[in-house]
């Protein structure tokens, strides 16, 4: 795809709409992504507006979970927002994997660059000024990083869209493993956090004479850690029925659980 859809200006302006809107509906389930989506639905509306239904099927596959520092992430979107342009068969599942695989690394980056080394270094620099009688100084000092702050973050926004498409074009069998790759690795780290997080166990003994068995070393002899898995499950099918959010099943998993533990059906 060698024309781009959007020029720099345009870019300056799905800057500015990304960080006024980033995290003003950020939640418990999809974090930032209502602000995301709400930043590239233009666009995407210039890709798939003439398929209502196909465009709304994508901006739902974008709204998963996603958090990040809001400068990075606002390149992030960018670049999906690029991979979506080739309208390859796969680039939503690609666009989505690229955003999912990097927020963790660029939230660190993110917070580094932009939080902590303006806020502590340029923040004590202005103020050792201003103690020092250099009030107007350190004032400007302080101010003046900002501008450089937001000229910063558009250059990263420019580079990621840019890039973005190239990434599909010219990588697109290395991407697709990668992808796979992130898939896998994202179900071995949700079945090892179910193992190391979710503590659900049972103290029922069954007592026979002197025998006595433990209900729980049994679950543990089929599978380890067999009643945590089959809480998760539940509590992933449950989310299917219809009325239900993360918030009402927050309170049912509270209900239940303190109604079986009051009966000694888990511990």
């Amino acid at each position: 795809m060698s024309e781009r859809m959007l020029s720099k200006k345009d870019l300056w302006k799905y800057g500015i709409r990304y960080a006024i809107c980033s995290q003003a509906c950020m939640n418990y389930e999809t974090s930032q992504s209502l602000g995301g989506v709400y930043a590239i639905e233009p666009y995407m509306e210039k890709l798939y507006g003439d398929e209502p239904e196909v465009l709304s099927e994508k901006l739902i596959q974008h709204s998963q979970y996603f958090n990040c520092q809001s400068y990075f992430a606002a390149a992030i979107w960018a670049a999906a927002l690029a991979i979506e342009e080739t309208k390859d068969e796969t680039a939503t599942a690609t666009a989505v994997a690229l955003k999912t695989s990097l927020m963790g690394p660029f939230a660190g980056v993110g917070d580094a660059i932009f939080n902590t080394i303006p806020k502590v270094v340029f923040a004590s620099m202005a103020a050792y000024a201003a103690i020092e009688g250099n009030i107007l100084t350190g004032l400007l000092l302080f101010l003046l990083v900002t501008p450089f702050i937001i000229f910063s973050r558009q250059a990263i926004i420019n580079l990621a869209y840019f890039e973005g498409a190239k990434i599909v074009t010219e990588h697109q069998e290395q991407l697709n493993n990668i992808r796979e790759a992130i898939s896998v690795l994202g179900v071995i780290v949700v079945g090892a956090l179910i193992a190391s997080v979710v503590k659900v166990s049972t103290p029922i003994v069954f007592s026979v004479g002197e025998s006595s068995q433990a209900l729980q070393d049994v679950f543990n002899q089929i599978i380890p850690c067999l009643l945590p898995v089959l809480a998760v499950f539940g509590i992933y099918k449950g989310l299917d029925i219809k009325k239900m959010n993360t918030t009402r099943m927050v309170w049912l998993v509270i209900v239940i659980g303190l109604i079986l533990s009051y009966f000694g059906i888990i511990g």
